[in-house]
C-alpha cells in the first residue's frame, strides 16, 4: 500500500467546491481545506496507481498547483528487502534479532560522538 500527502493550491473562492470535487476521486481523502490550501492524503495499492490518482488531482478543476509532500511504499519496500543480496540482509529480515544489537551508523552526528569517546 502506498500512502501519499499531497499540498494543493487553489484560489479561496474555488476552494470548497475544488474539495469536493477531490473528495470524489477513489483513494483521495481530504484533509485540510483552509484558506487557498487543501491537503489531500492518497492510498493507492501500486506506485502506478498512485500516480494515476496524482494525475486527476492534477487536472481537477480549481487546482493552480499540486505537489507530492510525503509518500510511504510499505509492500515495495518490503519487496526490496527481500531481493536484496548483501550482508545485511539478513538483520533486515529476522525479527528475532533485539533492536538493541542493531547499531545506525549512518548519521554524522552517530560518527561523531563515538569518534569523541575514542579520543
Amino acid at each position: 500500500m502506498n500512502i501519499s500527502s499531497i499540498i494543493i493550491k487553489t484560489l479561496v473562492k474555488n476552494r470548497e467546491k475544488c474539495a469536493d470535487n477531490l473528495s470524489k476521486i477513489d483513494g483521495v481523502e481530504v484533509a485540510l481545506s483552509q484558506d487557498s490550501t487543501i491537503i489531500v492524503t492518497i492510498e493507492a495499492p501500486s506506485t502506478n496507481e498512485e500516480i494515476e490518482i496524482f494525475k486527476k488531482i492534477e487536472a481537477t478543476d480549481g487546482v493552480i498547483a499540486a505537489s507530492m509532500h510525503y509518500t510511504y511504499f510499505e509492500d515495495e519496500l518490503k519487496e526490496e528487502i527481500k531481493n536484496m543480496n548483501d550482508e545485511f540482509t539478513h538483520i533486515l529480515n529476522d525479527d528475532s534479532i533485539p533492536i538493541e544489537q542493531v547499531k545506525y551508523t549512518g548519521s554524522v552526528n552517530y560518527m561523531m560522538n563515538n569518534k569523541k569517546k575514542r579520543m
